[in-house]
């Protein structure tokens, strides 16, 4: 018997949107990166009753944990007899999708407790994440680059379109803002609603950019072509969302200061992974990186708001390990 389960849940970052306002009848069909690091990592074992701890715990994620349990128990009917150890979380509402890495991997290693693996595409729909995106969920089993082919209703989550994996030495460089964003609840929810109408030339752009540019490249190794692909693609996710973020392609513009710099003065991938406010910038080397972080220094563009990340891709899913009683 089972009496004991670890999970590891890793980050994502989200690249942008195929077809924003739905155009085509499938909304927010998506393309995004799992990453190392900024993970979930958490332990659950029986307890008499419920118990929630660990050095990563707040307030607001004990209260979100118990809302989880809640929709599990309704759905599974299992006891809140539980003591959750949260050890590590990514920062909230900065672009890693941690309220889908929180859910999914609380309710995967609670319900993996009780012997019971429903898939994780109908788990997330329990748990109510993945409105939106497919990208967290579809990267917590899989790993890697991701697109997802967007929701036709709420009852089915996006259908995985594309999953390759994503070269390691291509080094991420992660700008991330103190402050987090306010773009979540029901302000996001706003913003998507008014988002101006896309163009059929805009989502066709969208499409081949990322079909026919950013994933060729990433499997041919073709660096330039990938960067300068998934450029273009946050770009045009910059006008699309520009009034949305008071009139600027970044919702941190201090972030944006940054990227803007790094990319006049090297062959980078860049943009902002979801509403931001964190920023990203992907160089062809570990000896490129380096260079970018030199110029960062030598011309004082960090502010101390400001704060730098360096990882890379990670090509598989999330960890799980089992304790016997």
């Amino acid at each position: 018997m089972v009496g004991s389960v670890s999970l590891i849940a890793p980050a994502r970052l989200h690249f942008g949107f195929l077809d924003p306002t739905g155009l085509s009848g499938r909304q927010f069909a998506s393309l995004g990166l799992v990453i190392d690091g900024h993970n979930v990592e958490l332990e659950v074992e029986r307890s008499k009753t419920l118990v929630l701890t660990g050095q990563a715990l707040d307030e607001d994620t004990a209260d979100f944990f118990k809302a989880t349990i809640r929709r599990l128990k309704a759905k599974y009917g299992i006891a809140e007899d539980f003591k959750i150890i949260l050890k590590e979380k990514p920062p909230r509402h900065s672009g890693f999708g941690s309220g889908t890495q929180l859910a999914l991997a609380l309710s995967r290693a609670l319900l993996e407790l009780t012997e019971l693996k429903p898939k994780t595409a109908d788990l997330s729909l329990v748990v109510n994440r993945g409105r939106r995106s497919g990208i967290g969920i579809l990267g917590f089993d899989k790993g890697g680059f991701i697109v997802d082919g967007g929701k036709l209703n709420e009852a089915r989550q996006p259908p995985l379109i594309s999953r390759v994996s994503f070269p390691r030495k291509w080094k991420i460089l992660l700008i991330m803002h103190n402050t987090p964003s306010h773009f979540y609840g029901d302000r996001e929810i706003k913003a998507i609603e008014g988002l101006p109408r896309i163009t059929q030339e805009k989502s066709s752009t969208l499409c081949s950019e990322t079909l026919l540019k950013v994933i060729p490249a990433i499997l041919d190794r073709d660096f330039e072509t990938f960067a300068a692909g998934i450029t273009n693609i946050q770009n045009l996710m910059g006008e699309i969302f520009f009034n949305a973020q008071d009139g600027s392609k970044f919702s941190s513009p201090s972030v944006g200061k940054v990227i803007e710099r790094l990319a006049k003065n090297f062959e980078i991938g860049s943009g902002q992974s979801s509403w931001g406010p964190t920023g990203f910038a992907i160089f062809k080397s570990n000896d490129e990186l380096k260079k970018g972080l030199k110029f960062l220094k030598n011309n004082d563009l960090l502010t101390e708001n400001l704060r730098l990340d360096v990882t890379c891709a990670r090509n598989k899913g999330y960890q799980l390990f089992k304790g016997k009683d």
